[in-house]
């Protein structure tokens, strides 16, 4: 198998086991009420963090965000990046229902089999969930609202990811 042909199916990987995270995150966050009034109050997720800031704590060039245009706005408005030549670095942000709060999204998360770890400091409730593949996912409710972060970026450590999303995160709280 060629480098090339390799990376593109790394790449494919990585996209699916994004995807499925995104999934399990839309089950965990399913909205009863009507999307319009959801993005009434969403601030845009893009224009929370820039790309130098990205490229600054990642350390890894960082395309262009976008908007996904198919996404389900009732679970939150996704900002998404390309790192490097195939990571991906995301932004979610969504109003948290009253119900919805740090411990019922660990608990719901930890029944799948995905491991959580607490992150002091960040946010009113912070935690980490680490879905594997080297995918990482910072978790913050901050007053109404519910921000992730999702980073998978090649040749990093998960706890230089940590660092890096927690830097980010707490610069994205700055801008709600």
């Amino acid at each position: 198998m060629t480098t090339t042909s390799r990376s593109r199916r790394l790449a494919g990987i990585q996209s699916a086991a994004i995807l499925l995270c995104l999934g399990a995150a839309a089950a965990l966050l399913s909205f009863s009420r009507p999307a319009a009034a959801q993005n009434a109050k969403t601030p845009d997720p893009c224009a929370l963090l820039t790309r130098a800031e990205i490229k600054a704590a990642i350390g890894q060039e960082v395309g262009e965000g976008k908007v996904n245009p198919n996404a389900n706005p009732s679970v939150g408005v996704t900002c998404q990046y390309v790192v490097g030549s195939y990571g991906t670095f995301s932004i979610l942000i969504k109003t948290a229902r009253p119900e919805e709060n740090a411990g019922k999204v660990k608990a719901e998360l930890k029944k799948r089999n995905i491991a959580v770890t607490d992150a002091a400091g960040t946010g009113d409730q912070s935690f980490f969930s680490s879905m594997g593949y080297g995918m990482i996912q910072l978790n913050t409710f901050k007053g109404p609202h519910y921000l992730i972060i999702t980073m998978l970026v090649q040749e990093s450590t998960e706890a230089a990811q940590k660092t890096a999303a927690e830097k980010l995160m707490r610069l994205a709280l700055t801008r709600i």
